[in-house]
């Protein structure tokens, strides 16, 4: 839970909620392929209105920006602003550093049955 906590603490120093932050970090992971509205309502199970209201917060706050496509009106795009790209990567760094201080003690093949375990149990939630 120490990960959690230190991107927690981080994300509410910049008046964010983990919610916003993982939401950054889908948008900025899936932005080449096309991220609309639509696409953070499913992924993140919540009614359009809710993400509206977090987009908005986001785009306020200078993390993403949403642009309307000339062919189609009805939806926008989302991307990752800089500053977003950057919450980013600091984040990878300290799930980074986390992972390094979990595995330190571990020989190659414990971390690589640690990492094939946790993965499998990931992908089953």
């Amino acid at each position: 839970m120490k990960i959690k906590g230190t991107a927690d603490a981080r994300l509410n120093e910049l008046g964010l909620n983990s919610q916003q932050g993982r939401m950054i970090g889908y948008i900025f992971e899936n932005q080449e392929k096309g991220v609309i509205q639509k696409d953070l309502a499913e992924v993140f199970n919540r009614k359009g209105a809710s993400i509206t209201s977090m987009l908005q917060g986001l785009e306020k706050k200078g993390y993403i920006k949403r642009v309307t496509p000339e062919n189609d009106e009805r939806q926008k795009s989302i991307f990752v602003l800089e500053k977003g790209a950057l919450l980013v990567e600091e984040f990878n760094e300290i799930f980074s550093e986390v992972e390094a201080s979990i595995t330190k003690a571990l020989s190659p093949e414990e971390t690589a049955a640690l990492k094939s375990l946790l993965q499998k149990v990931n992908s089953s939630l």
